[in-house]
Formats: C-alpha cells, structure tokens, sequence
C-alpha cells in the first residue's frame, strides 16, 4: 500500500476539514485521520449538543409556565 500525499490532516475537527476541504479544491493530494466521529469534540459532544439541550430545556420551561 502506498501513501502519496501532500497534505496529512491531524484531527477532524472544524479546523482540520476546513484545512482539508480548502487543500482539496487547490488541487492538494489530501489525507485526515480522525480517531473518532468527524467534526470534532464540540460538534459531537461539546458545544453544539450542549446549546440544543439548553434549548429544548428552556422550551419545556416556558411552554410549562404558560
């Protein structure tokens, strides 16, 4: 198995797909490895799902409140 690349991406994070996805469309030979789900801890498990958690909690409070 060969690997010829140009570019070698660490993480699949939002920066490291940005890298990627702007690497590829210049044309760069582009690999990324990820060890987990693509998009990165806070997509997955930090920010974002933490903010619709929120949302939804507030939600329920201010339609039980009416």
């Amino acid at each position: 198995m060969t690997f010829d690349y140009d570019l070698f991406v660490i993480g699949a994070g939002p920066g490291g797909l940005a890298a990627a996805k702007k690497a590829a469309a210049l044309g760069v030979r582009v690999a990324i490895a990820e060890e987990e789900a693509l998009g990165g801890t806070c997509v997955n498990r930090g920010c974002t799902p933490k903010k619709f958690i929120v949302y939804a909690a507030d939600f329920a409070l201010q339609n039980q409140l009416r």
